[in-house]
């Protein structure tokens, strides 16, 4: 696929990386350029969530040509899953990766955003330590610039859909198929429980033929080597190969056995929706 292109491996470096085994926002108030602590913050918009002001950063980044989606746990809150979000993930094409970081460090967007230490934690699977990482000055609203290569999405417009809202994010059959391609199945599930889509939908909407690309995942897992530190030997990306169907009927087909005690038969139909409930993306909410 042509959009899947070079990581820029950003211009952070594995060195931005040291002294950050502490807590990071502690340590980032010592050399964060607000005025005031950053214990003194305000909250991010919409309680704390920071959806408006997510929805600030993808108008600046549309404005300037770079279209961009949410992806990560923001997607999956959006889809119905109950996960609980910390810095937002905005997918943009990899090729612009610098291009965005380099805009939001610009005047006028300068005064709004700063770039902050990369993340200081390994997560498993994830590259998210090497990405570009801001902060909105004066509030608790932090985002990550995320190259399309690692979330196997085609950062177009086409791709994407409007929350209520208007946060662009992955379209589902585009997100869900991302989570095939990638061999990510706790996504996978979750999205799966957060929509309660059909066995039939996943025929008519997704490519479900072959397996996962591997090759993809090697690479994956050469970049997060290259960039180095000290998780430089990963895993950032699973290489066990996989049939995409069998995924995909394996946690289709087995909804109902994730209900438990919390989660009554006679009132939800999977872990996170409730009998009759109106599907998450169409209705406004403040968390997407």
């Amino acid at each position: 696929m042509s959009w899947l292109k070079q990581h820029p491996l950003s211009s952070l470096g594995a060195s931005s990386q040291a002294g950050l085994d502490g807590d990071d926002k502690t340590n980032e108030s010592k050399d964060c350029s607000d005025t005031e602590s950053i214990y003194s913050n305000e909250n991010a918009s919409n309680g704390g969530h920071g959806t408006d002001d997510t929805l600030a950063v993808t108008q600046v980044l549309e404005q300037h040509g770079i279209p961009c989606c949410l992806v990560g746990i923001a997607a999956l809150v959006f889809y119905g899953a109950g996960r609980v979000r910390d810095d937002w993930e905005i997918c943009v094409p990899t090729e612009l990766v610098n291009q965005a970081a380099e805009l939001l460090q610009s005047e006028p967007y300068a005064t709004q955003y700063r770039l902050v230490k990369p993340w200081p934690y390994y997560n498993p699977l994830s590259l998210i330590h090497t990405y570009h990482r801001f902060k909105s000055k004066g509030t608790d609203h932090y985002f990550f610039l995320v190259p399309s290569i690692d979330m196997y999405i085609d950062c177009n417009p086409s791709n994407f859909i409007r929350s209520p809202r208007g946060l662009p994010y992955p379209k589902l059959n585009v997100f869900i198929q991302s989570c095939l391609d990638t061999y990510d199945m706790l996504q996978l599930c979750d999205v799966i429980d957060g929509t309660d889509i059909s066995e039939e939908w996943g025929e008519n909407n997704l490519n479900l033929n072959g397996t996962n690309d591997i090759e993809w995942a090697k690479e994956k897992n050469k970049r997060g080597k290259k960039f180095g530190g000290k998780w430089a030997h990963g895993p950032f990306a699973w290489e066990g190969q996989k049939d995409k169907r069998e995924m995909w009927q394996t946690l289709v087909r087995t909804k109902e056995d994730r209900l438990d005690w919390t989660t009554p038969r006679d009132i939800f139909v999977t872990q996170y929706r409730l009998k009759d409930e109106p599907d998450p993306w169409t209705v406004l909410s403040d968390r997407s």
